[in-house]
């Protein structure tokens, strides 16, 4: 369902005791190593030439002792040592094995095994290493743990660092996959010592950590793309979406009446966009409200429309904001809707209405009935600054403004996080297709769809799955990946709502 990822110090406190039951040296290590090398050689066949670029610390060693096992299976394998010096063991297995130290990435490769750096490294690498980050990032690399440059908690890179087409891990998935793009196909492989893994002890510490320590973010992906995963690894799944299959008593209504609210004489098509969304999404009725009513029927003959709210029949949720406006009017209807007893999604202007009139915020933040709320990242830092929240990393920020408005935040983007004020739920998307004009409006709209079914946290996060596996769809052509309207995105939400429950 829900993977579990860890921060650094976590790590460590759990790599401790089976360091401590050692009974070689770097035991731990070479099982480490043995992974890579597994992974290398799912993505390139033997005699390809492979370069192993290490730092001095453990890292460097794992992809030493990874290009040695490489060497001894057929490979011809460089190693470049960033520091002029790595783990002598590792160093004399490769050494030992056939494997070659050279002085600069000059040469041909099939792939490099990024060591630089690992979990305990700082977002961005020094400038000396950007002749090597260069050509790294020209060739495919497989990382080990994080890629050289990303901070491990937060995902951020700084100005320089490793961009990956794979990372291999072990015990537990860190922060950074999920939160970072560079990491490319997020690999998790479990290591242990006397029958003791690194997975069991990383789990044993969760309720240490859960009373006094760093906040719970878990990890899913919408989207992989088709990579060879060795036998006994995993990577990180869809999040769960449930069926929404009618059953043999259901009718329109039963399934959850979702109410839309959107689209303006400035924006009138957020109007058609958002009511596509929800229309693809559910077997139910939707109902739209607003001055595009006549264009919206005129598109989706299947959706109920009126004038107002008032003229408006029973819903199970509401959805507000894309394209709606920012006036006054746009504001008292809000008010009457944060005042009504149905759930409610806001987005677009809705936010930034929030973010502009304090009796607003303080009526959501009042509010007893389920709230969702689905900035951008620009949406979010406004309300943040409306709220006089402090600036954190994206993780934190998203828990506390959920936390202080009592409602869930979907903060939107390639790493898209979801909170109930508890937890973090982080979802890479997989692509960057979703990045277009409208796009936000459709995913509004399949959300409403879902919350009207079950207003739960869960609903959102499904939701934000769906729309991410349909931005792919809509993406695809026989000649590869290419541009994704938001339109093309509504009309691929049956597609994708059926790849997810159906796989």
């Amino acid at each position: 369902m829900y993977a579990c990822t860890f921060t650094a110090d976590q790590v460590r406190a759990a790599e401790q005791p089976l360091l401590d039951a050692q009974t070689a040296p770097d035991e731990l290590m070479q099982q480490a190593a043995h992974a890579v090398a597994q992974v290398a050689r799912a993505m390139v066949a033997p005699g390809a030439r492979a370069l192993a670029v290490a730092g001095p610390g453990g890292n460097g060693g794992d992809a030493l002792y990874a290009a040695a096992e490489l060497a001894m299976s057929g490979y011809r394998v460089d190693a470049l040592l960033v520091a002029g010096a790595a783990q002598e063991r590792a160093l004399e297995a490769l050494r030992n094995a056939g494997g070659t130290v050279v002085e600069d990435v000059t040469g041909a490769y099939d792939l490099a095994i990024d060591g630089i750096t690992g979990i305990g490294g700082t977002a961005g690498l020094r400038k000396e290493y950007a002749e090597v980050v260069g050509a790294l990032n020209r060739l495919r690399v497989l990382a080990v743990d994080v890629p050289s440059g990303i901070d491990a908690d937060t995902g951020e890179g700084g100005d320089l660092y490793v961009r990956a087409e794979a990372t291999v891990t072990f015990g537990g998935f860190r922060r950074a996959h999920v939160l970072s793009s560079a990491c490319g196909v997020q690999l998790l492989a479990d290591i242990g010592i006397g029958g003791r893994h690194l997975y069991e002890t990383l789990s044993d510490t969760l309720p240490e950590w859960s009373a006094d320590g760093p906040t719970l973010l878990t990890a899913n992906r919408a989207v992989a793309p088709d990579f060879p995963v060795p036998e006994g690894m995993w990577g990180l799944n869809p999040a769960p979406v449930p069926s929404v299959e009618p059953d043999a008593a259901d009718d329109k209504y039963s399934g959850g009446v979702v109410g839309i609210r959107a689209g303006s004489r400035t924006y009138p098509g957020a109007a058609l966009l958002c009511t596509a969304g929800a229309l693809y999404a559910t077997p139910a009725m939707v109902r739209y409200v607003g001055p595009q009513a006549s264009e919206v029927v005129r598109a989706h003959p299947e959706v109920v429309a009126a004038g107002t709210l008032k003229e408006c029949g029973r819903v199970q949720a509401w959805v507000v904001g894309p394209g709606a406006g920012t006036d006054e009017a746009a504001a008292e209807e809000l008010g009457a809707l944060l005042a009504a007893p149905e759930p409610l999604l806001l987005d677009a202007d809705a936010i930034t209405l929030l973010a502009n009139y304090e009796d607003l915020l303080s009526s959501l933040r009042t509010r007893e009935a389920y709230t969702a709320l689905t900035p951008h990242d620009g949406e979010f830092a406004r309300l943040r600054e409306a709220t006089g929240l402090p600036t954190r990393d994206r993780v934190e920020e998203t828990l506390q403004l959920a936390e202080y408005l009592d409602c869930d935040v979907l903060r939107k983007g390639r790493a898209t996080l979801i909170s109930d004020g508890h937890i973090v739920y982080g979802l890479d998307t997989g692509h960057s297709w979703a990045a277009t004009p409208g796009s936000g409006d459709v995913l509004s709209g399949i959300a409403g769809a879902l919350l009207a079914r079950d207003a739960q946290t869960a609903s959102l996060i499904a939701a934000a799955t769906v729309h991410a596996v349909a931005a792919k769809l809509a993406a695809a052509t026989k000649y590869g990946d290419a541009t994704a309207p938001a339109s093309r995105i509504a009309a691929f939400v049956r597609e994708a709502t059926a790849k997810l429950t159906h796989a």
